[in-house]
């Protein structure tokens, strides 16, 4: 004889209502309206989206620490583009105080063509 599933009496829209509008988490719904945890989980992705608020904390955290700093003459070698085009922005002989300063404007260059990845090259 084939197994029946569980019948459960929860009311639906307030599982989608309480998941919509309160930062409840899914086991604390669960437990409130006797929807199973699995449904909640289904209905809360549907509605919140795919949220791992720790991770995210974490990596957001992370991004505001990194610093690179630029502290010598800087130069871009070619490199090929996703269109096949090479470029190339080079600075020969910067002194170390405005170094950073040029870096800035290859930079600011490279997003105005587009680009999203660059090399840069500092030699002594």
């Amino acid at each position: 004889m084939a197994k029946r599933s569980k019948q459960y009496d929860y009311d639906l829209s307030e599982v989608k209502r309480l998941i919509g509008e309160t930062d409840k988490n899914y086991r604390e719904i669960s437990a409130e309206t006797g929807c199973p945890y699995a449904s909640v989980v289904y209905h809360g992705r549907k509605i919140r989206g795919r949220v791992n608020r720790m991770h995210n904390q974490q990596d957001s955290e992370e991004k505001e620490n990194i610093v690179l700093p630029i502290t010598e003459e800087t130069e871009e070698t070619p490199t090929m583009m996703s269109g096949g085009t090479a470029l190339s922005i080079s600075r020969n002989d910067v002194h170390i105080q405005d170094a950073e300063l040029e870096a800035a404007k290859m930079i600011k260059a490279a997003k105005a063509l587009g680009l999203s990845k660059i090399n840069i090259t500092i030699e002594k």
